[in-house]
This record gives structure tokens, C-alpha cells and sequence, in this order.
């Protein structure tokens, strides 16, 4: 009987640490500039009693933790908020962090440890700029108990007005995710095609008035000396 009671603590304990591994819910609202580079407000949290170390599944809840996680040579944190709070009908209180992030490229954020679980692209494509951010799958939180429970919402705003996107656009240069923990079962691609704000080459951009100029100043030439 005592073994089974050993047994049954075991397994007890063992699930709820499995269970606190993915309970962090995240927000992150994004102003992209046609260089690739932008600024991020970012905001997460979770239940206080969930945190012991600082730290819940790569999510810091302290101001080093913070910037160790997110400060780069690419990306730059201000503004950092730590506080707690009590949700409404909820007697538990909930730590939040927000913050401010300025980067310098959106290619390269994947190399920034609070990024390490993601992937993103902002390049030329054949209708206009391509952008992808994707949330790298995550199966083990996934399949927590309640993963469905914590969100994942990112909103992205563009510097021109969107083409197609598979999220949802508010207004003409803005697109939503409105995701879940468990939906980390597999990669979740956030993708976007905005039209591109890069000046056109060739004979409709810049050097048809060159040509222009240049054979109306040769004739202009060529006519004087015919006159002499």
C-alpha cells in the first residue's frame, strides 16, 4: 500500500510538472519597416505560483532574465514591466512582463535566444514582399493538460498595403494569429505578401529620363552644328 502511495506521489508530481511546462501565455504586436528592421511590444504571463526560478519553459519573469533571453547585437530591450496581478473571477495571481523591443533585422531574430523557437522571412518575392514568421512545433506542450487554454496572439503590422495572408487582416496593412499552446503540434506559419515600396528599374524607372535627356541634349547638339 505504501508503495502504491509512493507510487501514485510519483506520477502526481511528475504530471504537474509536465503539465507547467507550456502554461505561458503570450502576446506580441509587431510594426515592420520596408528594411526589415521594426519594433515589437511584448507581452506574457502566467499563474505566480508557477514560477520558482525566475524562469517557466525559456520565458524569464525577472528584468536580467529578460534581457539576457531577448537583448542581442541585433535586438535592443526598453521599457521592461514586471508585475503582478489577480484575474478577474480568479482568486490566483498572475505575473505579467511586458516590454519594448527594437530590431535590427527581422531575418536574423531567430538568433536571439527568446526567438531560438522560431523562424522568420522578410524577402522579394514575384507579387511583392514575401514575409513568414513560423512557431517552430512544440509537441510535449502541446499535449499538456489545457494547452488550448493558453494563447498565442501575434499581430503584425506592414509598412504597405497587404495582397494575401492566411491571418486575419485589420485593415489595409495589418494582420492577426489569434493561436494556442496546443496548436504547437506542428509548425504554425504565419505568412504574408504586401505590396513591395522598392523603386522599379529598367526603362519604366529610372533610366528611360536618362535616355530621354541624353538624346534630346545629343540633337539639340547635332542640330546647332547643321545650322552653322
Amino acid at each position: 500500500m505504501k508503495k502504491l502511495f509512493t507510487l501514485s506521489t510519483i506520477l502526481f508530481v511528475v504530471s504537474m510538472a509536465i503539465y507547467l511546462t507550456g502554461c505561458v501565455n503570450y502576446e506580441q504586436k509587431t510594426k515592420l519597416e520596408n528594411d526589415g528592421s521594426g519594433t515589437m511590444k511584448i507581452h506574457y504571463w502566467t499563474k505566480a505560483s508557477n514560477i520558482s526560478s525566475g524562469e517557466v519553459q525559456g520565458f524569464g519573469f525577472t528584468e536580467e532574465k529578460v534581457k539576457a533571453n531577448y537583448g542581442s547585437g541585433n535586438t535592443e530591450v526598453s521599457n521592461i514591466k514586471i508585475e503582478e496581478k489577480v484575474v478577474e473571477g480568479d482568486t490566483a495571481k498572475n505575473k505579467h512582463v511586458t516590454f519594448d523591443l527594437k530590431f535590427k533585422d527581422l531575418n536574423k531574430l531567430s538568433e536571439v535566444k527568446g526567438f531560438k523557437k522560431t523562424k522568420s522571412s522578410w524577402k522579394e518575392g514575384k507579387e511583392g514582399m514575401d514575409f513568414e514568421f513560423v512557431l517552430l512545433s512544440d509537441t510535449s506542450s502541446a499535449k499538456t493538460m489545457g494547452a488550448s487554454d493558453y494563447k498565442l496572439n501575434y499581430e503584425f503590422e506592414f509598412p504597405t498595403e497587404i495582397i494575401s495572408t492566411n491571418g486575419n487582416k485589420s485593415g489595409t496593412s495589418k494582420v492577426e494569429w489569434f493561436k494556442t499552446v496546443g496548436d504547437l503540434k506542428e509548425d504554425i506559419k504565419m505568412t504574408a505578401t504586401v505590396k513591395s515600396d522598392k523603386k522599379k528599374c529598367g526603362l519604366f524607372g529610372l533610366e528611360l529620363p536618362i535616355i530621354i535627356v541624353v538624346g534630346l541634349s545629343f540633337f539639340y547638339v547635332t542640330r546647332k552644328k547643321f545650322k552653322k
